[in-house]
């Protein structure tokens, strides 16, 4: 160790999501990105091949705004320079699972670990699941925490040494926690190594060990110029009101450009635009409303009383409706579908009122 311890424009269709480590031939393009030329630059200039030092960029934006496809594009960019790559997904669903995120990101390098040093392999292989021997078993009940962040300190170094390392760590905010601890250490000790950490994480989410000292960048909504050429790159390009409605109602969210373009094509009458709300495809409803089943049910009624206060029923829904400074709205706050602004509360995003 050698310091001592997913459609186009910004919304493409995104790679297989599963970690990947190694030199591999040069990948296919991926889809075209539309209005990210600035995001794109930043990103690029991170993971250059005669990059000689560390970096960690936290990428950060609402849901549909292009994060993945950002990162998917860093991972197709350095694999056609020959660098290495470890990569994880979190997921809701093994958020509660320690080490999970881990396991995924260092699946590929497993056989590298022989080479750590016997304390340090033995506690990651604990915190992996991997204990089956004496050695592993003295640790198997409570792996020590730091010899885990420095077992994967040591691997990262190692796997670097023959070309720069990219780590890719997409949905952060569902990473779980011992396995965010992991790359909290990582970051704040891999100084000088040739590694860049790059953290996808949704906007307003909590991200522990991430949350002060680390470069950001934000993916907001795309400009009216870039929105418009999205849609012009779709198969069937909206036209007149059902054109400005989808402008209007996507407020920038590629995404949900690219789906609206899509719903409403294969709705809308020839010659005529699409009367009543806009449709809402089932990939936009799952990634904006998929969070509330998981909410206390009085966010959840709170966020119903919110949606329909744009309804004909607005004046019943808005007496019902709790005060900003309640309490009730913080879990769908921490959930990225609300935000306050010290004089009322408005959903993060249009879309997410009608999902």
């Amino acid at each position: 160790m050698k310091n001592g311890e997913r459609a186009r424009a910004g919304h493409g269709s995104p790679a297989a999501p599963g970690p990947t480590a190694g030199p591999g031939p040069t990948p296919a393009p991926g889809p075209t990105v539309v209005g990210r030329e600035a995001e794109i630059a930043g990103i690029r200039s991170r993971i250059a091949a005669d990059r000689s030092h560390s970096s960690v960029l936290i990428v950060e934006g609402d849901p549909g705004a292009g994060k993945s496809v950002l990162l998917d594009l860093a991972v197709r960019l350095t694999r056609g320079t020959g660098q290495r790559v470890l990569r994880a997904v979190g997921s809701e669903s093994e958020a509660s699972l320690a080490f999970a995120g881990l396991h995924q990101m260092l699946r590929p390098v497993l056989d590298d670990l022989g080479g750590l040093p016997a304390r340090q392999r033995s506690a990651l292989r604990t915190a992996l699941g991997l204990a089956e021997d004496a050695e592993d078993a003295e640790t198997a009940e409570t792996p020590d925490a730091l010899l885990v962040g420095l077992a994967v300190l040591t691997l990262v170094s190692d796997l670097s040494e023959p070309a720069p390392l990219l780590v890719v760590v997409d949905d952060a905010q569902w990473i779980d926690r011992a396995s965010l601890d992991v790359l909290s250490f990582l970051a704040r000790r891999m100084a000088g190594e040739p590694v860049t950490l790059l953290m996808g994480v949704r906007a307003a989410a909590v991200l522990p060990g991430f949350d002060k000292g680390y470069e950001r960048l934000e993916i907001g909504p795309l400009s009216g110029d870039a929105a418009n050429r999205l849609l012009d790159e779709q198969p069937k390009r909206p036209t007149g009101r059902t054109r400005a409605r989808i402008l209007r109602e996507a407020a920038g969210n590629p995404l949900a450009l690219v789906e609206l373009a899509r719903a409403t094509a294969d709705r809308e009458p020839e010659g005529s635009g699409v009367e009543g709300p806009l449709p809402v495809t089932d990939r936009l409803e799952g990634i904006f409303a998929r969070h509330v089943r998981h909410l206390p049910e009085a966010t959840r009624r709170a966020l119903l009383l919110l949606a329909a206060t744009d309804a004909a029923d607005a004046p019943a829904a808005a007496r019902g409706l709790p005060e900003a400074a309640d309490t009730v709205w913080a879990p769908a706050e921490r959930a990225g579908l609300v935000r306050q602004d010290g004089t009322g509360v408005s959903f993060r995003h249009p879309l997410v009122r009608s999902a």
